[in-house]
């Protein structure tokens, strides 16, 4: 069950292999001739256009068909040229003075209207050749639902290194440390994440949805965030859908390889605190030095009553001694690698992505805790002033895309996605600690491996039967997470020294291991109908959801039987050595609990049936309704006892979820939505559980609760768009949600505080963005090409818990966990195109927020502002554009990460600047 290091390997290799051979395709290619490439859209839903004829003015006979996503290319000789764009039941469209250069692409894209539909749009558009930022802001313009989105092109353009770091720059988005989205003030729990169309699982046993931080931006074409709910889209839903599309294939054969190194003020060439680990650390992958010894029996628990206790020593003897941080004299800087390659030859399209990365972090922090003595004031309980982290992230990514036309109306595709990354972390802090009364000293190794893959099967197909589209799709995507032998030893003051602390949190070892499969089938079939003033599409679509996890873990403690046989005062290494393993010394016991494992299901099919009708050439009415049929069931059992009864928590709930959308097309670049839907949230698998879920060392015990109702939500959305040409845009929205038993993280009173899930009594959010992209062409030469990306967002939240929650919460009423009140981001972009050169500056801020919730009088904990500075320079080293050499300058101010508690300190650290220096290079 463990992530293993070679089928990984051979995972990437097969898809670099493949990838070379494109590549060596790509080579065969003359560079002579240039290339007319683009897409046909329906000009009033934005709706590419299959089987549209695309013919070259002028008697050179070169023609091309549309296929199912409306994209034709057309091979031709160097010059300029007019095109003549056809289509069953639309007006045709003309297109002059394109001009095609030897070896490069000229964009040829184009709207075309209904024949019977009057409409303001002017359908014979020129469109220059423009960016994929301005291709993805054509596609809001006419998109059913308001959406906002980022380009793997200005991801590049922003130095975003993952796609979490990316959409912090979009309007209404945070994210947090961990890497997960929060879209207009709300978490992963109403929000959706799906990899080229489908659901892809989570390598958390705690969330819900993927950490976006696992996607390194190579990977990646576009990335939108739908906003408003549209009924193709699953009914979980309310802050918004991130929609991860994977590279596409090009039109013309390319090669690119970065490189990239980093260096930290308070990391590089700086003690750093690691440990001994395997061959392969450096990459992401356990070689196996952390597994549980194989001496140890894997179907029964460590007890004595099982085994002598001379098995027991040899059980302990087994383990490695390898318990406490070492401190390398200078830490290395951080590497980047990644070769992006692809291209079209003849009916077949493939294009992959390759990335590694490794970077070290050091941490030196503040960490404290408080108790009410009963003046409402904190009072310390906790002061760990010395707390120190070294934490070592490597990270691999690898795509493959293949996708070959049937014909000019039908294609097929898959598309493969691999991500793998680690963390490997060494702790070490000293300070007071109330429980005790006395100074502790904590030393922890850690290791935490991901990994997820995904193959996705797509195929469109354009058919006579009502000039209907057919799309189908099969994903398979499986994620794991590895957490093998964590260790900690926790140690007192007695006198001058420090000794070993007798406790249930010191000398362990922990061992965790989640799996989950997804498999989804879905279909989705439109038709167009034109009918006077009334044009449009009709969908029909459904989606079959099979989701399975299982968890499990162990934990051994080394336990002393006779202190006085032992200096506790040694060093670790020495302390816990197998001379010191034996049954009067140290003896190895297994504390694994019955609910150390669980197997969870999810069957969910849904349905769903869409209009999307142009009311005459201004209006356009999108409506209609999904029915999901979900089945969630948890099964917690002790795996070691064959005569415990398992506990079942089952979920069933049937729900029809109706939206409804009206745009108005003010003028031909302007729009006005209005929106109102029905969604839910439903529980996750571990919130389901009736038994004790605690951290692995320390911390909040949690409690799940079977009885959980899912949420239901209304969201009403409204927005006004205005898109002057190419990337610009200027828009404003306001959004408004209301929650009915919304599910919450609260306190079960009692001798042990425990945490637990429970609905709420209600909930809202509301709150409006503002968003200005824009190009300042009318200034003078000498400051080139002005661009200014702004975008704010104001947002209020509230929640009220139950009544009962008095006696142990402080706020009844409170805003949601981790919602910021105000979001600002942007970005002033400047470039010289005779000087080869381009610069930015972002600039990115959030206001405090929620973090924890207070108790017994205590305040809540805040998360203090953040605002973060960086720097991004380009400069084109020749003339051909082949060498491209990058410097940034990231968190140029030292941000320092404060969280608050009623005014007193809970925790703070800065993580110092962070700068770059990166070349990439066009093979052709």
């Amino acid at each position: 069950m463990r992530i293993t290091v070679a089928r990984s390997v051979i995972i990437v290799l097969s898809e670099a292999l493949l990838l070379g051979f494109g590549v060596a395709f790509g080579w065969a290619q003359s560079p002579d001739p240039g290339y007319l490439a683009g897409t046909v859209f329906d000009a009033a839903s934005g709706r590419p256009i299959p089987g549209a004829k695309v013919e070259v003015v002028g008697g050179t006979g070169a023609s091309a068909t549309t296929d199912a996503e409306g994209q034709y290319v057309l091979e031709l000789p160097a010059g300029t040229y007019s095109l003549r764009v056809t289509a069953p039941g639309y007006l045709p469209g003309d297109l002059t003075e394109l001009t095609v250069s030897s070896g490069e692409v000229t964009d040829g894209s184009t709207l075309l209207t209904f024949a019977e539909a009057s409409t303001r749009v002017e359908v014979v558009e020129r469109l220059d050749t423009i960016t994929t930022t301005a291709r993805l802001v054509e596609q809001r313009q006419f998109a059913a639902a308001v959406t906002d989105g980022i380009s793997g092109e200005e991801m590049s353009r922003l130095n975003a290194s993952d796609v979490a770091d990316a959409l912090r720059r979009l309007t209404g988005i945070q994210v947090n440390q961990q890497g997960h989205v929060f879209v207009r003030g709300l978490g992963e729990r109403y929000s959706l994440t799906r990899v080229d169309g489908a659901s892809t699982p989570s390598p958390e046993p705690e969330r819900r949805v993927v950490p976006l931080s696992l996607f390194g931006t190579e990977l990646i074409d576009q990335v939108q965030v739908i906003k408003a709910y549209t009924p193709d889209l699953p009914g979980e839903f309310s802050g918004g859908s991130v929609e991860v599309h994977t590279r596409n294939f090009p039109t013309q054969p390319f090669l690119r390889a970065g490189f990239k190194q980093a260096f930290n003020t308070r990391t590089t060439f700086r003690p750093f605190w690691t440990y001994p680990g395997g061959a392969w650390d450096a990459f992401g992958f356990d070689d196996g030095t952390r597994r549980i010894p194989s001496l140890v029996p894997s179907d029964r628990r460590l007890f004595r009553n099982l085994f002598t206790p001379e098995q027991l020593q040899e059980f302990g003897r087994a383990f490695s001694v390898n318990w406490q941080p070492t401190l390398l004299k200078r830490a290395r800087p951080g590497q980047d690698y990644s070769l992006v390659g692809g291209g079209t030859f003849g009916a077949l399209g493939l294009s992959g992505a390759l990335a590694f990365g490794n970077d070290l972090q050091s941490r030196q922090q503040v960490f404290r805790l408080y108790t009410n003595q009963g003046d409402g004031r904190g009072t310390p309980w906790t002061q760990y002033d010395d707390f120190e982290v070294g934490r070592e992230h490597a990270q691999l990514g690898a795509a493959l895309h293949a996708s070959y036309r049937i014909s000019a109306a039908q294609r097929v595709s898959v598309r493969n996605l691999l991500v793998h990354d680690a963390d490997k972390e060494a702790r070490i802090f000293t300070g007071y600690n109330g429980g005790t009364d006395a100074l502790m000293r904590s030393e922890r190794l850690d290791w935490v491996e991901r990994q997820i893959r995904s193959t996705t099967f797509t195929g469109e197909h354009s058919t006579r039967v009502w000039n209907s589209l057919l799309r189908w799709r099969f994903q398979w995507a499986t994620s794991h997470r590895d957490q093998p032998d964590l260790r900690e030893v926790l140690w007192i003051q007695r006198g001058q020294r420090f000794q070993l602390f007798n406790s249930p949190d010191s000398a362990v070892r922990f061992f965790g291991y989640l799996s989950e499969d997804l498999h989804e089938p879905a279909l989705d079939w439109s038709v167009p109908f034109y009918r006077s003033s009334l044009a449009g599409q009709l969908r029909l679509g459904g989606q079959l959801t099979l989701r399975k996890r299982d968890f499990w873990s162990r934990r051994f403690r080394f336990v002393p039987i006779t202190a006085r046989n032992l200096d506790l005062t040694l060093p670790a290494n020495k302390l816990l050595a197998p001379a010191n393993i034996h049954p009067t010394g140290f003896e190895l016991r297994e504390i694994t609990r019955a609910t150390d494992a669980y197997g969870a299901e999810l069957h969910m099919a849904s349905a769903y049936a869409m209009a999307d009708v142009n009311l005459g050439g201004r209006w356009r009415l999108v409506a209609g309704v999904r029915v999901e049929d979900a089945d969630q069931k948890v099964i917690t059992e002790d795996p070691y006892n064959p005569l415990a009864v398992p506990v079942v928590a089952r979920l069933r709930n049937r729900d029809a979820l109706p939206a409804i959308s009206l745009v108005w097309n003010l003028t031909k670049k302007q729009n006005f939505r209005l929106a109102y839907s029905r969604t839910v949230s439903r529980p996750d698998f571990r919130e389901l559980s009736p038994f004790d879920f605690t951290d692995v060392v320390g911390g909040w015990a949690t409690v799940g609760n079977p009885k959980l109702k899912r949420a239901a939500i209304r969201n009403v959305d409204a927005s006004w768009e205005w898109f002057p040409g190419g990337d610009q845009v200027v828009a404003v929205s306001g959004f408004w949600k209301e929650f009915v038993d919304p599910i919450e993280l609260m306190f079960e009173p009692g001798i042990t505080l425990r945490r637990t899930y429970a609905n709420a009594r209600w909930a809202r959010n509301r709150g409006f963005e503002v968003e200005l992209r824009r190009r300042f062409q009318s200034l003078p030469h000498y400051m080139g090409q002005l661009a200014v990306v702004t975008n704010f967002a104001v947002i209020d939240s509230r929640v009220r818990v139950p009544d009962e929650q008095r006696y142990t919460v402080t706020n009844l009423v409170r805003p949601l966990m981790g919602q910021s009140r105000y979001v600002f981001n942007s970005v002033v972009d400047w470039s010289r195109p005779d000087w080869r050169s381009s610069c930015r500056v972002l600039l990115n801020a959030v206001s405090r927020r929620l973090a924890a919730i207070g108790t017994f009088g205590l305040e809540d904990i805040y998360q203090e502002p953040d605002v973060f500075l960086d720097l991004v320079y380009d400069l084109t080293l020749s003339e051909t554009g082949s060498w491209t050499l990058r410097f940034v300058g990231e968190n140029l101010t030292d941000h320092q990460f404060r969280w608050t508690q009623g005014g007193l300190l809970h925790q703070q650290f800065r993580l110092g600047r962070t700068f770059k220096l990166g070349f990439s290079f066009s093979v052709f």
